[in-house]
């Protein structure tokens, strides 16, 4: 059983920090599994049954860089990358009919259409996302390049696109590609506030108050000592609300950012 948090158990980051698997020579540190499924979701504000959900079954939507143990599945920031990649597209699921079931679908397709594990962040072979707009169907596109001709495939469709649809950029503003994601609890209606970040290069990957090396789950464990934002605030040199929001990203059935 992966490990979960809990009163009788180690703390999953530190565990995973103790116990992670040994960086390969020349290996990018986006690609080394740190990270099990519970710690992702919620450093991602992902609901962690979501998450778990994402990674099983015969068509997984996802698919983990490392299995360890009885750590279970572990996730890289590439994989966390993909997975909040998703998680924004299934924030436009009304409007563009994502359901769980099809992205299963699609992404099986994309994955043997494009000889890719990990489509959404094949950057080498620059693969966009569209939405074509008159069947809502996901579209993956290689651009054009000298004489090779743009080429545009609509997943879990038999039907291939016969022109390039409009581009809906649902990620650009919360993923630096392999350096950095910006997750944020109330991205839906609030698309400036950055209240914490994730960069393979700082504290291991670790969710930390964005600017800073300072990790969330410090705050968290202060807060849980008894001591109030205003003081954490002062002994790290930030606002009282930037130490409020990243309280709030992690906190659970949040109704409202603080």
């Amino acid at each position: 059983m992966p490990l979960t948090r809990n009163k009788h158990t180690l703390d999953i980051g530190d565990y995973v920090l103790r116990n992670k698997p040994v960086r390969q020579p020349n290996q990018e540190l986006s690609t080394l599994p740190t990270y099990t499924i519970p710690e992702a979701a919620e450093a991602l504000a992902i609901p962690v049954r979501t998450l778990f959900a994402w990674y099983s079954g015969n068509k997984p939507v996802l698919k983990p860089s490392g299995h360890y143990g009885n750590m279970g599945d572990l996730l890289s920031f590439q994989d966390l990358e993909e997975a909040y990649k998703v998680h924004l597209l299934r924030s436009q699921e009304r409007k563009y009919r994502l359901s769980l079931q099809y992205l299963r679908e699609a992404m099986a397709e994309a994955r043997e259409k494009f000889n890719s594990e990990h489509p959404f962040i094949d950057h080498e072979r620059d693969i966009a996302v569209f939405f074509e707009k008159r069947r809502n169907k996901l579209v993956m596109s290689y651009p054009g390049r000298g004489r090779r001709k743009r080429r545009s495939v609509a997943l879990a469709s038999p039907e291939t696109a016969a022109y390039i649809p409009e581009v809906v950029n649902v990620w650009g503003r919360r993923i630096k590609s392999r350096k950095q994601i910006f997750p944020w609890k109330f991205f839906k209606t609030d698309k400036t506030t950055r209240p914490v970040s994730i960069d393979p290069e700082v504290m291991s990957g670790r969710l930390v108050v964005m600017g800073t090396r300072i990790p969330v789950e410090v705050l968290r464990r202060r807060k849980a000592s008894g001591e109030r934002p205003e003081a954490i605030a002062i002994d790290y040199g930030i606002s009282v609300k930037i130490v409020q929001n990243a309280l709030t990203h992690i906190e659970k059935n949040a109704k409202k950012a603080a």
